[in-house]
C-alpha cells in the first residue's frame, strides 16, 4: 500500500492538467498514489489521464457522472489506500519536496495535519525554489492559526494541507456547494488535531479565470456560501467548544460576512435585491445565534448588518446604547 494518497479533482482543464500531474510525477517523495476522478469532464482531460496512466502505474483514474467537486474528493477519499491524504486541484501544482516534507514532519512530530503556504501562478509557469532551514511550530489546538497574519498560519483551503487519513474520517465535503473547502477546513480543526505549521511555499495556486471567485455574482453563490457557514455554527455549537465558538464568532464569522457582503455590492442589477434579500435573512439567523460581533465586524460594519436586517427600530440614542453595549461584552469575553 502506498503511504500516500493524492486525490486529484478532474474537470475541463486539458490546459493545466500535463503541468498538474508532472509537478506530482517530479516529487522527491515516490512512495504515493493519485487517485484522478474525472467528473464527467467534457474536454480532452480523460485523454490525458489515460495518456498519463499508461506510464506510470502510480496514476488512478476514476471516472464519475459531473457531480462537482465536493462528490470527487469524497469519492476519491474512499478508494485512497495511502495512511496519508492530500487533496490536489488539477490546474494547479506542487513543489517537489511537498509530499516528501509533509510526510516527514508529520512523521516525526506525530501530526495528524501538516500546514503550508502558497504562491499565486499563472498556470504555465512555475519556478519551485530550494528550501532551506524551515521554519515551523506545532500546536495541538490550532484554531488560533487560521486568522494568524503571520506567515505561520492556516489558509481556508485545503491543498495546502496534508492529512493524516484517520483524522478525515466522518468528515466528508457538503455535496453539491460552492466553497466547500472553508466548512471542511473548520470541521477538521475542531477536532483539535496535532498540528505543524511550515513556514514555506509548497503550493502553486493557478488563476483560473474560469474559477467561482471569477465568475458573475449569482443568487447560488450567496446561499452556498451560507450553507458554510451554518455547517461551521453547527459544527462548534457544542458544549465542549464553547471556547472555540465564542472564536469563530469573534474572528472567522467578521471574514465570512465581509465576502458576502462584497458579492452583494458586485451582484448584478437584475438580481441585486434577491441577493441582499438573501443576505438579509442570513444576517437575521446569525443575530438571533448571537454570531455577529461588534467587536471582530467594527461598529461601522456591525451597523451596515442591522440596516440590512431591516428588523430594528431607526437609529437613535437608545439603539446606539445598545451597540455600546454589545461591545463592550464582546471586549470583556477577550480579557
Amino acid at each position: 500500500m502506498p503511504k500516500i494518497s493524492v486525490i486529484m479533482p478532474v474537470y475541463n482543464v486539458e490546459k493545466y492538467l500535463r503541468r498538474s500531474l508532472d509537478s506530482v510525477l517530479k516529487s522527491s517523495f515516490m512512495d504515493f498514489e493519485v487517485i484522478c476522478v474525472n467528473d464527467g469532464s467534457p474536454d480532452k482531460s480523460l485523454n490525458i489521464l489515460e495518456e498519463y496512466a499508461a506510464k506510470d502505474s502510480r496514476i488512478k483514474i476514476v471516472t464519475q457522472e459531473n457531480q462537482g467537486l465536493s462528490m470527487a474528493r469524497n469519492n476519491g477519499l474512499k478508494l485512497a489506500q495511502g495512511e496519508y491524504i492530500y487533496f490536489f486541484d488539477s490546474d494547479d501544482a506542487i513543489h517537489p519536496e511537498l509530499l516528501n516534507m509533509a510526510y516527514n514532519f508529520a512523521l516525526k512530530h506525530n501530526a495528524d495535519l501538516v500546514c503550508f503556504g502558497y504562491e499565486k501562478s499563472d498556470g504555465i509557469e512555475y519556478a519551485p525554489k530550494e528550501i532551506k532551514n524551515i521554519k515551523y511550530k506545532i500546536s495541538d489546538n490550532p484554531l488560533k492559526y487560521a486568522w494568524n497574519s503571520s506567515k505561520l498560519r492556516i489558509s481556508f483551503n485545503v491543498w495546502t494541507k496534508f492529512y493524516k487519513k484517520s483524522l478525515l474520517d466522518g468528515t466528508d465535503f457538503i455535496k453539491g456547494i460552492y466553497y466547500e473547502d472553508y466548512p471542511h477546513t473548520f470541521a477538521i480543526l475542531s477536532k483539535k488535531p496535532r498540528t505543524v505549521l511550515l513556514d514555506a511555499k509548497l503550493y502553486f495556486y493557478t488563476l483560473n479565470m474560469q474559477s467561482i471567485s471569477n465568475q458573475k455574482i449569482t443568487l447560488k453563490q450567496i446561499k452556498d456560501f451560507y450553507e458554510g457557514i451554518k455547517y461551521v455554527y453547527s459544527v462548534y455549537n457544542k458544549p465542549e467548544l464553547v471556547k472555540e465558538l465564542k472564536l469563530i464568532r469573534r474572528y472567522l464569522m467578521p471574514k465570512l460576512l465581509k465576502n458576502q457582503l462584497k458579492r452583494c455590492v458586485k451582484a448584478p442589477a437584475d438580481i441585486k435585491e434577491q441577493i441582499y434579500k438573501s443576505f438579509s435573512d442570513e444576517l437575521k439567523d446569525l443575530f438571533d445565534k448571537d454570531m455577529v460581533s461588534v467587536l471582530g465586524c467594527g461598529i461601522v460594519r456591525y451597523i451596515k448588518y442591522r440596516k440590512i436586517v431591516n428588523k430594528y427600530p431607526p437609529f437613535n440614542l437608545y439603539s446606539m446604547m445598545n451597540i455600546f453595549n454589545v461591545y463592550v461584552a464582546d471586549m470583556l469575553e477577550f480579557i
